[in-house]
């Protein structure tokens, strides 16, 4: 399932729906205690509701085609948290899987690269706009997601004194690949984990406190030198007004590319749209085209020319379905964090970087940001232990 996400849209759909057969592939008396389990698990049933309340916004939705292909896009949730939950892997086994995943992963992003300077001659500065976005067409939100699990596995790995110079070379090699995507977001984590790991290691052994400050200040300072980086942070910096109504009548003139200056301007739209129509939202199949109308209005030309989403998965839910499906997904992320222990080695960052991320990104809106929400979240929930 994480391997052929960044690989084949097609093998992916199909493997979600593998899981069913592979829930029934047992016997009889232990699918009826799987059932039981996963009815006595609220979070399942969380799940559950908020996909029939996505079927529930196509009731009052004029445009049912699109509609119809969200709520398609959003079938895993009905089954794929559930079938996670009883269906366990044993820890040996699921830390074996895990570094074998880790390291595949690193592979099919190296042989990307590879592909994109050796075979095609393109300069590395443009691996996101020729080889990620025009030639996998998958956002680099999703595949920063992706990044996370190789990097949170090396760093579990260093830490626990497991083969240390192999899984350094493969962390920094990760972590480079990162910010080669030029992800903000992902820039800030990557950050706050480095912060992380030097207090750690500073309470075990200053040396290797020290070491992991040099190594992440190394890595920071080669890694600003980028030209996409430059360019990500200079037009951030230079760009950005602090005044609304100049940032609405710039982006009235031309097609500006501060994103920063973008969502701004959406999430005021959205939570404008959201608060008309209370309490049950738009539609299903009807938020998109509300957002366009805005756009229109406000002669928005980025938005338009892009037909931009809410860029912010808490909006979009609250303008989609109303207070009932902003609702259900705000206590789905209440109770997923409810589940957070002490003994988790990956669970509680991936969570933290995916309730973070959904300030700034509609995850929800592509089958890659279900796999990230149905799959990978609750499989490290369900088999993330220490012990």
């Amino acid at each position: 399932m994480i391997i052929s996400f960044p690989l084949s849209f097609a093998i992916n759909s199909i493997t979600m729906f593998l899981f069913i057969l592979f829930f029934f592939l047992d016997e009889k008396q232990n699918i009826i205690n799987k059932l039981k389990q996963i009815a006595k698990n609220k979070l399942n049933i969380l799940f559950v509701l908020f996909f029939l309340v996505q079927v529930i916004g196509l009731l009052y939705s004029e445009d049912l085609d699109f509609g119809l292909k969200r709520v398609a896009v959003m079938t895993p949730l009905f089954f794929l948290p559930a079938i996670l939950s009883v269906e366990v892997i044993l820890k040996r086994q699921f830390d074996f899987i895990l570094y074998l995943t880790s390291c595949i992963i690193i592979t099919i992003f190296m042989g990307y690269l590879f592909l994109h300077v050796v075979i095609d001659h393109r300069d590395i500065n443009t691996f996101v706009h020729f080889t990620i976005e025009k030639k996998l067409g998958i956002s680099q939100f999703y595949l920063i997601f992706l990044l996370l699990i190789p990097i949170m596995t090396m760093i579990n790995s260093i830490r626990n004194n497991q083969n240390k110079t192999l899984n350094t070379s493969l962390l920094l090699v990760t972590i480079g690949i990162s910010f080669l995507l030029g992800n903000k977001t992902m820039f800030v984590f990557v950050f706050l984990i480095w912060i992380m790991l030097i207090v750690i290691s500073f309470k075990h052994k200053k040396r290797t406190g020290l070491i992991v400050l040099v190594l992440g200040l190394t890595l920071f300072t080669a890694v600003s030198q980028l030209s996409i980086v430059k360019q990500r942070i200079g037009v951030l910096v230079k760009t950005t007004d602090l005044d609304f109504e100049t940032i609405k009548t710039k982006n009235s003139f031309t097609i500006t590319k501060n994103t920063f200056e973008h969502r701004l301007l959406i999430n005021n739209i959205s939570l404008s749209e959201i608060i008309e129509n209370l309490p049950f939202g738009v539609g299903t199949g009807d938020y998109q085209k509300t957002m366009q109308e805005q756009y229109e209005k406000l002669n928005f030309k980025a938005a338009q020319s892009t037909n931009l989403n809410c860029h912010n998965q808490y909006l979009s839910e609250f303008l989609k379905t109303g207070i009932l499906g902003g609702g259900l997904f705000l206590l789905i992320m209440i109770v997923s964090y409810s589940k957070i222990k002490h003994e988790q080695r990956f669970y509680p960052y991936f969570l933290v970087f995916f309730s973070l991320a959904c300030l700034v990104e509609s995850f929800l809106v592509r089958q890659h940001g279900i796999v990230i929400f149905a799959f990978i979240i609750p499989l490290f929930l369900y088999n993330d232990n220490k012990d």
